[in-house]
This record gives C-alpha cells, sequence and structure tokens, in this order.
C-alpha cells in the first residue's frame, strides 16, 4: 500500500512540476547550474549551494528549462533519481536498464531519455506519468543522447557499434544510424538543427555531421578523450573538454577549426555554457572545481571550489 501511495504521490509531484514549465517558463533572477559529484555520489546546484543525496556513481544530470525538475543517472544502481530543483527533494526514482549514462529531457518536457550502456538500449520515462514508458534496443553500448531542435528526432551515440543511432521520438523506433568510427562519445547540435557535433575517444576529434545527408563533413582534432561537449546557444561556437588533458578547445562553427585552447586544470569533463552562452561553466575532475570562463575574452574569471569529481552540469537556460 505504502508503494502505490508513494507511486501516486510521484506522479503528482512530477505532473505539477511539468505543467509549471509548460505554463510559465519565467526566468529567476539568477541562473541555478546542477552537476553530479561522482565522487561523493550525490547532485549539487551553484549558486545556492545544496548537495541532494542520491545514489552510487552519480554521472549524467538533465534539467528543464525553468530548474525544477532534475534528473540524474546513478550508474552503479541502475537508476534515474528525479529532484525537485528548488530543493533538491527527490520526487520520484526509476529502475532503468544496466548501468544507465546520458540522460536528457526533451525539450517539451513531457519525456526523458536514458542511455543504458550495460543493456544496449533506451529507457523512455513517462514525466507526466511519472512511469517507464518503454524501453527500446539501439545497439551497443549506447552513451549519451542529444535531441533534435523539433523534438521529432534523438540522436544516441553508440560506443561498441561505431555509430549514432537515430529515434523517433513520437513513435520511439529507432529509424537509422550514422556511422561514425572512433568510439563516439558525447554530442551536441546546433541551435538549427542541421549540424551533429560527435566526439569521439579513439581519435580525440570531433565529427561533424550534415544531418540532412547524414555525411561526415570534416573532423576536428581536440585534447585526449574522453570528451564533454556543448555548442554555444547562438551556434557560433562548439566547446570541448577532454578529460585525458588539461585544456578546453574552442571550435569556431564557421570555419570548423579549433581557434583557441584554454587551460583550466587537469581532467575536464562537464561543460555547458549559460543561457545567453557568455559564461561557459567546466567540471574538472581531478581538482575538484567548476571553472567559469568569459566566451568573449576566453579567459577564466572564476573557480567554484566542490566536492569530489565533479563530472556533468546541466544548466537549465542551455538544455
Amino acid at each position: 500500500m505504502r508503494i502505490i501511495v508513494g507511486t501516486i504521490i510521484g506522479i503528482i509531484l512530477i505532473s505539477v512540476i511539468v505543467m509549471i514549465f509548460l505554463q510559465n517558463n519565467s526566468e529567476k533572477d539568477y541562473e541555478m547550474i546542477f552537476f553530479t559529484l561522482q565522487g561523493d555520489d550525490v547532485v549539487s546546484s551553484f549558486p545556492i549551494e545544496n548537495n541532494w543525496i542520491a545514489g552510487e556513481k552519480m554521472t549524467y544530470v538533465s534539467s528543464i528549462k525553468n530548474g525544477l525538475l532534475v534528473l540524474a543517472t546513478s550508474s552503479a544502481t541502475d537508476t534515474v533519481f528525479a529532484f525537485n530543483g528548488e530543493t533538491g527533494e527527490v520526487i520520484d526514482t526509476f529502475h532503468v536498464g544496466d548501468t544507465p549514462k546520458g540522460v536528457k529531457i526533451r525539450p517539451d518536457a513531457n519525456f526523458a531519455f536514458v542511455a543504458n550502456e550495460g543493456s544496449d538500449s533506451v529507457t523512455i520515462i513517462d514525466l507526466v506519468l511519472g512511469n517507464i514508458h518503454t524501453e527500446i534496443p539501439v545497439g551497443k553500448s549506447p552513451h549519451n543522447i542529444v535531441f533534435h531542435p523539433t523534438d521529432d528526432l534523438a540522436f544516441v551515440t553508440l560506443q561498441g557499434e561505431d555509430k549514432v543511432a537515430v529515434i523517433d521520438t513520437k513513435i520511439f523506433e529507432m529509424i537509422s544510424s550514422i556511422p561514425v568510427k572512433g568510439i563516439p562519445h558525447n554530442l551536441d547540435i546546433s541551435p538549427d538543427g542541421n549540424l551533429l557535433y560527435v566526439t569521439s575517444i579513439a581519435t580525440n576529434d570531433v565529427a561533424v555531421i550534415n544531418l540532412e545527408s547524414q555525411q561526415i563533413i570534416t573532423r576536428i582534432p581536440v585534447s585526449a578523450g574522453h570528451h564533454g561537449i556543448d555548442v554555444s546557444p547562438d551556434g557560433s561556437r562548439a566547446y570541448v573538454s577532454g578529460i585525458g588533458g588539461d585544456v578546453i578547445s574552442v571550435i569556431d562553427t564557421d570555419s570548423q577549426e579549433v581557434i583557441s585552447q584554454i587551460k583550466v586544470g587537469k581532467g575536464p569533463h562537464g561543460i555547458r555554457t549559460n543561457s545567453d552562452g557568455y559564461i561557459l561553466y567546466v567540471a574538472v575532475t581531478q581538482t575538484n572545481e567548476i571553472v567559469e570562463i568569459d566566451t568573449e575574452k576566453l579567459e577564466i574569471i572564476n573557480s567554484l571550489k566542490t566536492g569530489n569529481m565533479p563530472f556533468w552540469i546541466a544548466v537549465p537556460g542551455n538544455t
């Protein structure tokens, strides 16, 4: 009986948060960021500093646009935790496939997709009903996910097959795949939906894919991976971390070339700009800090000390 009541309460809370998002996506006076601390098994936030106790090996994190709902994967317990983004309260937990890594909330906030690296599948969570909608096979070792701006497609890196899977997000089926050699890892998409940027671990570069032709148009060398990547909100740059090095590579998306490398400390991984693109946040895993970079000057302007091993970052205004 308690389990049923708890599930009902979870459904109600998630539904309320999603409805608030859909009805009123107003801006706060400040912009929150959320990040996983893999060494402490928590999710944390800034500028309101809270540590939200979660599961073992918290890996990836995602939020809806107003930050009221935050999801994060516990790769060691095969669980996705759902948090109230203002209070840090655990709203619900979802048991997904084996070794979940990337989690991404669809821009309309109705569904979340979870890449299950150990079970070669993607779990679809219905955020309105608060339950698992379905789980679909996609191929070997899916790692992370990005949505097309239209919401119609999702792209999933398949590390074990050197491919990117393409999922129709309306019928929840894999419809095609794009070959990407070199162990494709993390990825992002241009704001107009024309170009997909995919980092590769084995080749230490970024494959730029024309989505109309589904062909790679160039590969851009970056630092030692594995990598995180974020395309700026205006689409003019792509920022790439490399946990095997100590720099952030800045790619000009007109020339598709690296125009700068910024030293941030050993082991940068999670990376996201704020909603207007003027500040870049970088989670530096070995120095236990989040570095803030001025994206106009390409200089470090601040450093936020964190707990152990900040791994991935979610910015509500830059989903």
